[in-house]
């Protein structure tokens, strides 16, 4: 159900892109045979309806991973699919009305005289259709219509058999026999589907109108060539705009009549033909619309390309296998890295050397910093003023006058990213702040790090930065320390706060979900950095650490993560 959900809430972007490539192409094949834009809102209507379902089968995995990322949103997904659930089924039951129509049309008609049959029958052997279709009278309608698929047939009304010249009746059955020769039937049936699965989405609508104008066009274009080079296309103009002075009937989307479409632009595009496109603009829709698949499947992210190394990580980098080798996957973080920790190898880089801010992957440093000082654990710091966020206002479950030991503090830091709890560790530092800051310099540099610089200790200020190359290294140093790796591996625990032990949860959702192994983690997340996220994971028995920094939002980085693992595990096997 969750994977169901994320994936109808990413095709609304996603059909609104594959709807304005549709509509640039079909601006392009403006002057192209209907055949060419029948193609493309085809393909256009197939890609909305394999795009949610290739994304559902796709985030099916992390599906737990999903619904914990994002609470408030996850809680309302079994409410969404439900609303979805509920469209969905009025949807398929206006279509099995459509169908109960076409059956109780069936065997309502009566068969048409011998004569206009065999006129049919005809036409059906000059169009190379070998099935037989039987020619029926249906008095309440309002043209001709085709309808089944095994068993297709032709119903007529009777009154049309002497208000129309036969020459126009016989241009009507020529259109109605072109639906069936290309089973529009069936396609019409399929987009009907869609249409239902679909409903939310204006250019499902939008799209699914196109393609029952264009069926029409393109069954006018093989009619007219039946009829004969001359006056075939006259001669169905003529049918159409005869059928248009009749008054309105009722058919429904299921059955396929020659009054569907705009009866006016269809009788100009027969009397006038426009002048055919060129091969390049005939070949151009396949070209747009297999990049478009390719585009809103990746969502524009880059191919990882390994970045120069620096002075840091050029013993990493030497081992690094061959850029051909390694991870190359449609992540959406901005700066990545990805290294083998047992060999040091670079399994994957994107950017990893560009210097950006790193929000609350600074409190990896904080707690180092502490827990090399040897203070005691359970020394009772209370919550001032000075911790408050002033830089960001950002929001506390820490009021000010609230105790709680060091080691709780560092809990609430690393787990929670709790800023208050972080600022007061730097705080009751030895020489408070400046004392704090001077020994995060002495750490970064005793950690050989060049690219690295940190102001203050909770990652609020965006002259906390460091490369995603760094924060490897950092990620790797705090694995050493088995009090870290202890809190940032499990998913919540009990610490007390006030005297009263207190839940507190990890900010990474990751933590504790089927399939991961998390030794060490912090997420981060600034208006300047993005949503970040280093952690050391085992692949198998391999310790790895990942570093995602700059995705654009909670669920983009969590799948980031999912495919690195995913792919990780297949080179393991």
């Amino acid at each position: 159900m969750n994977a169901w959900g994320w994936a109808l809430l990413n095709f609304v972007w996603q059909g609104a892109v594959v709807g304005g490539v549709a509509a640039l192409l079909l601006a392009l094949l403006r002057g192209a045979s209907a055949r060419w834009r029948y193609a493309v809102c085809a393909v256009a209507l197939g890609l909305c309806l394999g795009l949610p379902l290739w994304q559902c089968l796709d985030l099916a995995p992390a599906e737990v991973e999903f619904s914990t990322e994002l609470p408030p949103l996850a809680e309302q997904m079994p409410a969404l699919v439900g609303a979805w659930a509920l469209g969905t089924g009025l949807m398929l039951a206006r279509l099995a009305l459509g169908l109960a129509w076409v059956a109780r049309a069936r065997r309502r008609s009566t068969p048409a005289p011998a004569d206009w049959q065999a006129r049919l029958d005809a036409l059906a052997r000059r169009l190379g259709l070998r099935r037989p279709v039987p020619l029926r009278l249906l008095p309440d309608l309002a043209g001709p219509v085709a309808l089944g698929v095994l068993r297709p047939c032709v119903l007529l009304p009777a009154a049309l058999l002497s208000r129309l010249p036969v020459d126009l009746l016989e241009a009507l059955l020529a259109h109605e026999l072109a639906h069936v020769r290309r089973w529009d039937y069936v396609a019409n049936l399929l987009q009907s589907v869609v249409e239902a699965l679909l409903f939310f989405h204006p250019v499902v609508w939008w799209l699914s109108a196109r393609l029952r104008a264009e069926r029409e066009l393109v069954a006018d274009e093989i009619s007219a060539e039946l009829l004969g080079q001359h006056d075939g296309g006259r001669r169905m103009a003529l049918a159409l705009h005869a059928l248009s002075e009749l008054p309105p009937g009722h058919t429904p989307n299921v059955a396929l009549a020659a009054h569907g479409g705009d009866l006016l632009r269809r009788i100009e595009r027969l009397l006038a033909p426009r002048p055919q496109a060129t091969g390049w603009k005939l070949a151009l829709p396949a070209l747009l619309i297999a990049a478009t698949s390719f585009v809103v499947q990746a969502k524009g992210r880059d191919t990882a390309e390994p970045p120069a190394a620096t002075a840091t990580a050029a013993a990493a980098a030497k081992d690094a296998p061959p850029p051909a080798q390694q991870l190359r996957l449609p992540v959406n973080a901005k700066h990545v890295v990805v290294v083998d920790d047992a060999t040091g190898k670079v399994l994957m880089s994107r950017d990893a050397d560009a210097v950006v801010p790193i929000a609350s992957l600074t409190k990896l440093l904080t707690a180092m910093v502490v827990l090399d000082a040897k203070l005691d654990p359970n020394e009772k710091l209370r919550i001032t003023n000075d911790d408050v966020d002033t830089l960001k206002h950002s929001k506390s479950r820490v009021r000010v006058g609230t105790q709680m030991t060091r080691l709780a503090a560092l809990e609430m830091a690393l787990m929670e990213s709790e800023n208050r709890a972080a600022a007061a560790l730097a705080r009751t530092f030895p020489g408070g702040e400046a004392g704090f800051v001077k020994a995060v310099q002495a750490k970064i540099r005793a950690l050989g790090l060049s690219r690295t610089a940190i102001a203050e200790p909770t990652g609020l200020s965006p002259a906390n930065t460091s490369t995603a190359t760094e924060m490897a290294a950092i990620t790797a140093a705090a694995a050493r320390y088995g009090e870290i790796e202890r809190i940032t591996s499990v998913k919540k625990a009990k610490v007390p706060v006030d005297g009263r032990p207190r839940e507190i949860r990890n900010t990474n959702r990751l933590v504790g979900a089927k399939g991961w192994d998390i030794r060490v983690s912090k997420t981060g997340y600034t208006e300047e950095a993005g949503r970040c996220l280093a952690m050391r994971i085992l692949n198998g028995k391999r310790p790895v650490t990942v570093v995602l920094l700059d995705a654009d939002g909670s669920a983009q980085r969590l799948r980031d993560a999912a495919l690195i693992r995913k792919s990780l595990a297949k080179q393991a096997l």
